[in-house]
């Protein structure tokens, strides 16, 4: 019996942080996605017109790319209970870093720079539902 209540406790609990975190989860997806559609788009495009060499364009090609997987990778680490701070950080932070580059049109890491903020004062609620 009491197994079973702390199953369904555990259960509850983390159906509330997938509720707390959605807006910035789905917020920084859509920015990641984008971000990554455009870079393929790029090297697409690059890799039929013959100029995907490894000079500055290859390579920024390349970090497109990086920063679209990166910024997907912090989403999914969002989700998690012990891990959204430290995701919404990085979700932020390589946002920033896209919006640096010009990557995904500025679209997406503006998307991942709205989803990272509500992702800290979405860990907030948390650590404070947790001190109740």
């Amino acid at each position: 019996m009491v197994k079973k209540r702390v199953v369904n406790n555990s259960r509850l609990k983390h159906r509330n942080i997938l509720r707390l975190t959605r807006n910035s989860y789905l917020l920084g997806l859509i920015g990641g996605v984008i971000t990554l559609l455009v870079s393929l788009y790029l090297l697409w495009r690059l890799s039929f017109a013959g100029a995907l060499n490894l000079d500055l364009l290859g390579a920024s090609v390349f970090m497109h790319l990086l920063i679209g997987l990166l910024m997907i990778l912090s989403v999914f680490l969002l989700r998690k209970e012990h891990h959204s701070f430290s995701g919404s950080v990085m979700l932020l932070c390589t946002s920033i870093i896209g919006l640096n580059f010009a990557s995904g049109l500025l679209i997406g890491p503006l998307f991942g720079i709205i989803g990272g903020i509500l992702g800290l004062s979405e860990h907030e609620k948390m650590i404070k539902k947790h001190l109740e």
